[in-house]
């Protein structure tokens, strides 16, 4: 895999964290249906990852003859572990990718780039970015000038709320003049663009970019099924955030049919359908990413249909699967947001929420940090650090209804109704059925704050 490749992957990793848009919104216009048949068509799907295991198998064989100076086969089994882990989201794969390239490095630890590419992208699946980023900036110094560190390290930045310097190293990029490095470069870039667009509230333009630099990954006969399948997966995410739902479902449901139990399109599939009250597709969807890894965001959605289906039992027993999630099943602390989120929205435990939405400060400190200890200081009763934590949150001007919903319910709580009831109407523009239950609370609010 060349270094391009290598950043267009480090860039999905990136973004997926706590990011093909639907070819159906382009067919809304005549122009926009010609820019759908422009697209190139989708290649057929290789099933690489049905040989995971056995490519698995060979690199440790090799890897296990300890022959000296072997850099190699250390950290191709370090991709490979790291491939497996987003094919099925075992932690322990990244740990032991981090053991793998930690050993190629070992055997040449000068000039072993690769190897350090592996290691930083273990770390960010780890959500350690700012180790990621310290191997990332001396990759940087390795190789100065070179595009693929620069998307990597201002990839990092976005995660860990370094917006100033992910900014700088934007508008760097922006300047190449498209052609450098040739396809896998271009698809890096435009990914890292999309995902900037997306938080500095250009939404529509993500998604204009996000559709074109899909289609050049799906048109790839021999892409990871996976890596195809997240692009469809990302999509969809971009068309719930812009109330698209339908353009949503479909795009999850593609990413199904090219990588079959992917838990994230499975995860954002439930959470579309749990907005719009078809709840039992939402469980469907959530049991079946659940099955894969059980995290506290598709798990509550499974609480979310339960309860509406009228199985209280079962929701009760999902309930009790989460707390065990928090004790036994988060020994890497990736799921401390997803937590408390799940505990502030559902109001339960708010002291714990709130505690764990503050350590989550310490690990990075973008919007959606901001936003989730914003809601969880309210539902906790601590106001003024929800205010001074919402305005955080909306510094960029996301399009993000969730955000706008949080900030204007905390408006209003301070009595600023006008504030408010402009954050609960760009909410419910973005999209009308954002939430399963905030949704219809935001019209009822609105409704009562009416002259």
């Amino acid at each position: 895999m060349n270094r391009y490749s290598t950043a267009l992957m480090w860039s999905i990793a990136a973004i997926a964290l706590g990011a093909v848009a639907a070819w159906p919104w382009y067919i809304n216009a005549r122009q926009n249906a010609a820019r759908a048949a422009a697209l190139p068509r989708p290649a057929p799907v290789t099933a690489d990852y049905r040989d995971r295991d056995r490519t698995i198998a060979f690199w440790e064989r090799a890897a296990d003859q300890h022959l000296r100076g072997d850099m190699l086969s250390p950290v191709q089994l370090s991709g490979q572990y790291l491939q497996r882990y987003r094919e099925r989201a075992d932690i322990d794969d990244v740990v032991r990718a981090v053991h793998a390239a930690q050993r190629s490095l070992r055997a040449q630890p000068y000039g072993n780039v690769n190897a350090e590419v592996a290691l930083a992208s273990a770390y960010v699946a780890l959500h350690r970015f700012r180790d990621a980023l310290a191997v990332t900036k001396h990759l940087g110094r390795l190789q100065p000038g070179d595009p693929a560190m620069a998307i990597r390290e201002a990839s990092i930045d976005l995660e860990l709320g370094r917006y100033d310097d992910a900014a700088r190293l934007v508008a760097q990029l922006r300047r190449l003049d498209g052609r450098r490095g040739g396809d896998d470069v271009r698809v890096a870039l435009d990914t890292l663009f999309a995902r900037y667009d997306e938080l500095t509230g250009h939404l529509a333009r993500a998604r204009e970019r996000f559709a074109r630099t899909a289609a050049a990954v799906d048109a790839r006969y021999d892409e990871p099924a996976q890596q195809r399948a997240w692009f469809w997966f990302r999509g969809g995410e971009l068309a719930f955030e812009a109330g698209e739902n339908d353009a949503a479902v479909a795009d999850e449901q593609r990413a199904l049919a090219i990588f079959p139990d992917y838990s994230e399109a499975n995860r954002m599939l439930a959470r579309v359908t749990c907005a719009l009250h078809r709840w039992q597709a939402c469980l469907d969807a959530a049991n079946a990413s659940a099955a894969v890894v059980p995290y506290p965001e598709v798990l509550g959605y499974e609480v979310d249909a339960q309860r509406a289906l009228g199985d209280a039992a079962a929701a009760e027993r999902t309930d009790d699967l989460i707390r065990t999630v928090e004790r036994i099943g988060n020994a890497q602390h990736v799921s401390d947001r997803l937590l408390a989120i799940y505990y502030a929205e559902h109001r339960e435990r708010p002291d714990d929420a709130y505690r764990i939405a503050r350590a989550d400060l310490a690990v990075r400190d973008d919007i959606f940090t901001d936003d989730t200890l914003a809601w969880a200081a309210a539902m906790d009763g601590k106001w003024d650090e929800a205010r001074a934590r919402s305005v955080r949150a909306l510094r960029l001007r996301t399009e993000n209804a969730l955000l706008d919903y949080h900030a204007g319910i905390i408006a209003l709580h301070f009595g600023d109704r006008a504030t408010a009831a402009a954050r609960l109407q760009r909410a419910l523009a973005l999209n009308p059925s954002f939430h399963p239950a905030y949704a219809d609370d935001a019209r009822t609010r609105l409704a009562a704050l009416s002259p």
